[in-house]
């Protein structure tokens, strides 16, 4: 299938250092945009420190890649927002307040559905915010469906976003917190609770779009960092575990990665991708090696035509981190996962249209770390240009991980 790119021209923001990443890549009816920067076109960070300038620098930069796709903002069906806020947690829902009235002065009404999540960082010190999404073109724009269940949980102040979206055969979930109808965080201490309390959450997303957990392609866990169990079990572990009860039969992958959460009391946060339908198949990678998830989840999944690949990680069979320390050298490895991958289903990275990339690194290593990581993109798939989100995040499902990747692909 064709597919549309969109690189950076002179005036348009840009990386310090030459990546082989599209800002957007448009293939059928959807267009998938970059993790959009505040950034200037020689890669200088932007109104540093200023979560109000770069919160309006980010959104008028994924404006003007829309518009140059002959789209608008009107046509998101996904958005993907990660901040950085280090203050106390009860400081934490002012912030992210503060930062949301810029963004309502462009979400459309109704709005895409939504993520938002506290990281660690971005790729360039003093970086804030980064969004990415998800927009429509075609006869599925004017086709798609709103899913807003009854006695779902609510935003702390009034936000256009939506639940979720059913366009054809696929159903969009938004992020889903253990939250009220006030934005007030429920069984707050109970991780079990919390966790099964979003998979409810989820289910009614989906039983309003016509589907259910058998059609859910992809589980993407925002976990609370640093965080154990009293019997000294990770959040992570436990999560992905709760988890098993509600995705399985290898129907979904999954990646998991930690941060800080909105409202005080959050343990995690979920969202999630479905395709309805049967007929859909599972991958694995070929190649040796380990993974974090559960036997439940798949590597990929294959349906309706997309690929859907989790999060890929450098572990051996064992759980031993491969190249510890180096993350230029496990991106190669998580890279070589996601080919091993795709070519299962006949694919390759050539056809990977939408790349996320979760990174832990030092405080002075971000930049370091990010221009290893597009090299090591650049010397195994020199062809491949899809739209990249860079995350730097708390932490990684195991120690020592550096590098986790996962993807989407079409043929």
């Amino acid at each position: 299938m064709a597919k549309d790119y969109l690189f950076p021209t002179g005036e348009d923001w840009n990386w310090s250092e030459a990546t082989p990443f599209a800002h957007c890549v448009g293939i059928g009816d959807q267009v998938f945009i970059s993790g959009q920067q505040t950034l200037d076109s020689e890669g200088n960070v932007l109104g540093a420190g200023d979560i109000g300038a770069q919160t309006r620098n980010v959104f008028e930069n994924m404006k003007s890649r829309l518009e140059k796709m002959g789209l608008g903002l009107a046509d998101l069906v996904r958005l993907n927002t990660y901040y950085v806020f280090d203050g106390a947690d009860e400081d934490a829902t002012k912030y992210w307040e503060d930062m949301t009235r810029v963004r309502l002065e462009y979400f459309p009404d109704p709005g895409p559905a939504a993520t938002a999540v506290r990281i660690k960082g971005m790729p360039y010190a003093g970086q804030l915010i980064q969004i990415e999404g998800i927009a429509l073109r075609g006869t599925s724009r004017d086709n798609r469906k709103r899913i807003m269940p009854n006695g779902s949980w609510d935003w702390s102040i009034s936000v256009p976003l939506s639940q979720g979206w059913r366009v054809g055969e696929r159903v969009f979930v938004g992020g889903q917190i253990s939250a009220d109808e006030k934005g007030k965080s429920v069984h707050v201490g109970d991780l079990d609770a919390q966790t099964r309390n979003i998979f409810k959450y989820v289910g009614n997303v989906l039983s309003d779009a016509g589907g259910s957990f058998d059609d859910v392609t992809h589980v993407k866990v925002c976990f609370k960092h640093d965080s154990y169990l009293p019997t000294g079990q990770s959040y992570a572990d436990r999560i992905m575990e709760v988890a098993t009860e509600f995705v399985s039969d290898k129907n979904a992958v999954l990646t998991a990665f930690g941060v800080d959460l909105l409202y005080p009391g959050l343990d995690l946060e979920i969202d999630a991708m479905a395709i309805i339908g049967p007929g859909r198949k599972r991958l694995a990678k070929s190649l040796e090696g380990g993974s974090y998830q559960p036997n439940d989840y798949s590597d990929g999944v294959s349906a309706s035509g997309e690929i859907f690949v989790g999060g890929q990680v450098a572990l051996e069979d064992n759980g031993a981190v491969l190249e510890p320390g180096n993350p230029g050298e496990q991106a190669r490895i998580v890279f070589e996962r996601l080919a091993s991958v795709l070519a299962a289903d006949g694919a390759t990275l050539d056809d990977v249209v939408k790349l996320n990339i979760f990174f832990v690194a030092e405080d002075n290593q971000t930049a370091e770390t990010f221009n290893a990581m597009s090299a090591a993109w650049t010397n195994i798939a020199p062809d491949a240009h899809p739209a990249m989100t860079p995350v730097r995040v708390h932490e990684l499902a195991r120690d020592g991980l550096l590098v986790q990747a996962d993807c989407i692909a079409l043929k």
